[in-house]
């Protein structure tokens, strides 16, 4: 029983770290007025629904962690992607320049690619929540694409 506590207390802590700092961001994001965009961006969702989306993929990265931690398998790996992550807004002239911000989200989609593939092969319930991550940066790097380039 004090195991099963134990492992818990793990699950809990990695979730409360990665889902309370974009939740930290967010508020600064939202308090700073930065969810509006300089101009329209065709293919993307609002704020809201973006921050909203990346709460989630933040838990994933945090379960992904967590099962990595308890495989003794290079969780690291799982932290620096989700640095990359948080630093986005900052980067990006709090999502104003979306030259940037391309070039960030494919930096972030290989550095992703390559930790889905690393936790694909030890643990795959973790590689596949960092492929969840995947899927979204290559969504929002060919959204902004076609916004620079239309």
């Amino acid at each position: 029983m004090a195991e099963r506590a134990g492992v818990m207390r793990g699950l809990t802590a990695n979730l409360v770290v990665f889902v309370g700092l974009p939740l930290v961001l967010n508020g600064v994001i939202f308090g700073l007025g930065w969810q509006r965009p300089s101009g329209p961006q065709p293919g993307l969702p609002p704020g809201w629904v973006v921050g909203s989306l990346w709460l989630v993929l933040f838990a994933g990265m945090g379960v992904a962690r967590w099962l990595l931690l308890r495989a003794r398998a290079g969780a690291e790996w799982v932290s620096l992607l989700a640095l990359l992550c948080l630093l986005y807004p900052l980067y990006t002239a709090g999502l104003r320049n979306d030259r940037v911000g391309l070039v960030g989200n494919v930096v972030t989609l290989v550095v992703a690619l390559g930790v889905a593939v690393y936790a694909l092969r030890r643990v795959r319930v973790a590689g596949a929540c960092v492929v969840a991550v995947c899927m979204w940066l290559l969504y929002a790097a060919a959204a902004t694409a076609y916004g620079i380039w239309r």
